[in-house]
C-alpha cells in the first residue's frame, strides 16, 4: 500500500470519476477521504455518500470493506456557493490534500451561464475552501479536450491564450484550469483525461456522457425514422459528415484514476498529465464494434453534405455535439504521465469486440430503446 497523506478531500464523488477515484484511494492509501456532497431531501449527505460508493464498488466489481467505508465522511456543501458551502469552523483538523472532480458536463451554449457557474465560479468558490482548509497540494481533474479545435499533438502544456473552443463546456474548463494554475498552491497537477468510458473489467459506468451520449443521440435518432419510415436504419446506410481515420480518445475510467492516484503517489511536481489512451481506436473501429449491437448499418464517411437525405440530415442534428470528435485528429500527448509510471502506462487496445462489449453493458442496463 502506498503511503499517501492523511487527510484528503474530494468534490465529485457521486460522478464517475470521482467514485473511482474516491475508491482507488480507499484501496491505494489510508488517507481518511472528507468528501462534498449536496444534500437531497429525505437523505443525509453521509447516507448519498455510502449509498453512492457501494453503487460504484458494486458496478465495478471492486467491493469495500467495512473499514473503507467508515474512513469516508461526507461534508454537506455546494460548490457554487462561497467557500462551496462549508462551514471553516466545523474542520478545524486540516487536510492534506484535495482532488476536485466536480462539474457540469452540460455543453450547450443556451446553458452557458449555468456551466461557468458550475465549472468555473465552482471551482474559485473549492479553491477558497482549500486555502481555508490549509491544503498544500491542489488536483484538478479537467479534460484533455481544453484542446479546443487545435489538432496533431496535443501537448500537456497551459493551453494558449488564441485556443478556440468547440462549445461552452470546453471554454469553462479552459478557464477554471487557468484560475487552478494561477491559485499559488505549494503542488498543483491538472488531471486532463480524454473520453472516459465504462470499467475495463465489467464495462460498467454510473454517469453517462461521452460514448454513452453518442449512442443515446443514435437512438433518438433512429426513433424519429421509425415515427414514418420503420427500421429502415436496419438496412439502409447512413451518411456522416466524418472521417473514419480519425482516432476517438475512450479510455476506461479504472485506468484513469489509476494513473492519477499513482502519479500523486510518486511525484510532488506540479504538473499537467493527459490521462488518454496512448493508442487510441479509429472511429471505424467503433463503429465496427457497434454496429451489430445497435441494429443500424456501417455508415458512409463522407465530408460532403450535398448527397444527404433527410434522413441523414435528422441523424447529424442529434450528432451535432460529437462532430469535432468524429472529425479532429487530436493525438494526446503523455509523455509527463510515462515519465513516472513508465512507457505504455496509459495505453489500452481497444478493438472493435471490446468497444461492442461496452455499448452492449449500456443498452442492457440503461440505454434499451
Amino acid at each position: 500500500m502506498t503511503e499517501k497523506p492523511s487527510r484528503v478531500m474530494l468534490t465529485g464523488v457521486t460522478g464517475l470519476i470521482g467514485g473511482a477515484l474516491a475508491i482507488e484511494l480507499l484501496k491505494e492509501t489510508d488517507a481518511q477521504l472528507l468528501c462534498l456532497v449536496r444534500t437531497r431531501p429525505g437523505s443525509s449527505a453521509q447516507q448519498r455518500l455510502l449509498d453512492s460508493l457501494r453503487l460504484s464498488a458494486q458496478a465495478y466489481g471492486t467491493p469495500l470493506s467495512a473499514e473503507e467505508l467508515a474512513r469516508c465522511t461526507a461534508v454537506a456543501g455546494d460548490i457554487t456557493e462561497p467557500l462551496a458551502g462549508v462551514d471553516l469552523d466545523a474542520h478545524t483538523g486540516g487536510v492534506d490534500e484535495f482532488w476536485h472532480s466536480a462539474a457540469s458536463l452540460a455543453f450547450e451554449e443556451h446553458r452557458a451561464a449555468e456551466i461557468e457557474k458550475q465549472n468555473v465560479e465552482g471551482t474559485e468558490n473549492v479553491l477558497e475552501l482549500a486555502r481555508g482548509l490549509g491544503v498544500r497540494t491542489f488536483n484538478y481533474i479537467s479534460t484533455a479536450y481544453v484542446a479546443g479545435r487545435t489538432n496533431g499533438v496535443i501537448p500537456e502544456a497551459r493551453i494558449p491564450a488564441s485556443v478556440e473552443s468547440n462549445n461552452a463546456y470546453e471554454r469553462s474548463k479552459i478557464a477554471a484550469e487557468n484560475t487552478v494554475l494561477d491559485s499559488g498552491f505549494d503542488t498543483i497537477r491538472i488531471f486532463r483525461p480524454s473520453i472516459v468510458i465504462g470499467h475495463s473489467r465489467t464495462y460498467a459506468a454510473t454517469t453517462f456522457s461521452g460514448l454513452y451520449g453518442f449512442v443515446r443521440g443514435l437512438q433518438r435518432a433512429r426513433n424519429l425514422v421509425r415515427a414514418s419510415l420503420g427500421d429502415l436504419l436496419k438496412f439502409r446506410p447512413l451518411r456522416l459528415l466524418a472521417n473514419g481515420d480519425t482516432p476517438v480518445n475512450f479510455i476506461p475510467v479504472d485506468q484513469v484514476v489509476r494513473a492519477a492516484v499513482g502519479i500523486a503517489a510518486r511525484s510532488s511536481d506540479s504538473e499537467i498529465y493527459h490521462l488518454a489512451n496512448s493508442a487510441p481506436p479509429a472511429l471505424k473501429t467503433v463503429w465496427d464494434g457497434a454496429v451489430d449491437v445497435l441494429g443500424v448499418q456501417y455508415p458512409i464517411f463522407t465530408d460532403d453534405r450535398s448527397e444527404f437525405t433527410l434522413i441523414d440530415e435528422k441523424v447529424d442534428e442529434q450528432m451535432d455535439f460529437y462532430r469535432s470528435y468524429m472529425n479532429d485528429e487530436k493525438y494526446f500527448s503523455v509523455s509527463n504521465v510515462e515519465k513516472i509510471l513508465g512507457e505504455g502506462a496509459l495505453r489500452c487496445e481497444l478493438s472493435a469486440q471490446e468497444l461492442g462489449r461496452y455499448v452492449a453493458w449500456y443498452l442492457a442496463h440503461r440505454g434499451a430503446a
